[in-house]
């Protein structure tokens, strides 16, 4: 029963706090470095981001007990997925056009618009050839260092109180992000919102044992409230691309007509995610830490007796 409940990115009920964060963070780095063996290199690099941010997610849910190790394992993941992120940004503008090209199918006829995405395709093809491929070994190297830092780090986490306060923290500032984007267009304000939102999902995630079946469905709501952050971010990327002086040589309104869609499809989704989001934050932060809690020592108690 162990080995099934320990598997994967979550906390199990019957084991060491500091073991299990230690456990969860080896096992990412690990496969990070799995990933970015194989032979597609673009995905395994996608991957490697996804588990840099997850490793993050652990640091921040830790973050009370850590001192000054959360600063610089922090900024070593960070700066791991930085160095890896490259042309991909582009690849998601591309993406983010054409999907919001196909939620338009029968309205617009897409061969005028050809202009346009030929513009991002070439944004995109100078920045496959002025990014150099990432050096595979310096970053296992990078990686290797990290699993060995982890069993610095990870030895100052006991018992649930500082990821109770941990988790408190980032939903308390999911709700501030919230209430700073909730009648505001800019951008910048959702975006803070997105990254707070996939810290309090990946916590979700961490602590799912201590009552599946609610914190699933909290984490997977999460999920969709940073989907659709995320989707109106790329949306306002791809705003501020369209009203360069690039795009304007393009001699037509096309330019104008595709800002008009964006900023309607923006509002639909700020919406959309502000309605969400009061029903996912509507608990306070203390309120959901204490909730948190008895869960878990309940989920303990009978961890202890199987």
């Amino acid at each position: 029963m162990l080995e099934e409940e320990v598997m994967g990115y979550r906390l199990a009920m019957s084991e060491n706090t500091s073991k299990g964060l230690a456990r969860i963070a080896a096992e990412q780095i690990d496969r990070a470095r799995r990933d970015i063996a194989r032979r597609d290199t673009v995905e395994g690099i996608h991957k490697l981001r996804q588990r840099c941010k997850r490793v993050r997610a652990v640091l921040r849910l830790a973050r009370p007990a850590l001192g000054k190790h959360y600063a610089r394992e922090n900024q070593r993941f960070r700066d791991l997925a930085r160095a890896v992120s490259g042309p991909r940004d582009e690849q998601v503008l591309i993406d983010t056009f054409d999907a919001l090209m196909a939620a338009h199918k029968g309205r617009l006829d897409r061969r005028r618009f050809t202009p346009t995405r030929q513009m991002l395709l070439g944004r995109h093809r100078r920045a496959l050839e002025a990014t150099a491929l990432p050096d595979m070994a310096w970053l296992d190297g990078e990686l290797e260092r990290a699993r060995g830092a982890v069993n610095d780090w990870t030895p100052a986490i006991e018992g649930f109180k500082p990821l109770r306060r941990g988790l408190v923290d980032t939903c308390r500032r999911a709700r501030e992000a919230m209430a700073q984007a909730d009648g505001e267009s800019d951008e910048a304000a959702f975006h803070e919102w997105r990254k707070q939102v996939k810290y309090h999902r990946h916590h979700c995630e961490l602590l799912v044992n201590v009552w599946k079946v609610p914190m699933e469905a909290r984490a997977r709501e999460a999920h969709r409230l940073a989907d659709l952050l995320g989707e109106e971010h790329d949306l306002a990327v791809l705003a501020q691309v369209l009203g360069d002086p690039e795009a304007a040589a393009q001699g037509d309104d096309t330019s104008r007509v595709v800002l008009a869609l964006i900023a309607e499809r923006r509002l639909r989704l700020q919406s959309e995610a502000l309605w969400l989001g009061q029903r996912l934050f509507a608990e306070k932060p203390d309120a959901l830490g204490r909730r948190i809690k008895r869960y878990r020592d309940v989920a303990r108690r009978q961890a202890r007796k199987s």
